[in-house]
């Protein structure tokens, strides 16, 4: 059986079309990287990026592609950085 380490994540993630597909370490990335990247936003600016808003995400080989219903695309890379991409 395979550790996962934020069982709430799995649950909440599992709608969204990619992310159960990502080893578990993409997913710690995702993770960590997120959730510093909705920390310094504002909030009005943040709900553009909620969960909900998520519509896909691909791993790659040392990155996760993040795609978001506003059009908007991320590469959150190694070490809890991202670039925005569209």
């Amino acid at each position: 059986m395979k550790k996962v380490s934020n069982m709430f994540r799995e649950f909440s993630m599992k709608h969204i079309d990619g992310y159960s597909k990502l080893p578990l370490w993409q997913k710690d990335l995702f993770d960590a990287t997120y959730k510093k990247h909705l920390s310094v936003m504002q909030e009005k600016e943040r709900i553009k990026y909620t969960e909900n808003c998520i519509k896909k995400i691909e791993g790659e080989i040392s990155a996760v592609k993040v795609y978001f219903d506003n059009g908007d695309y991320y590469i959150y890379l190694l070490e809890n950085r991202w670039e925005k991409v569209a």
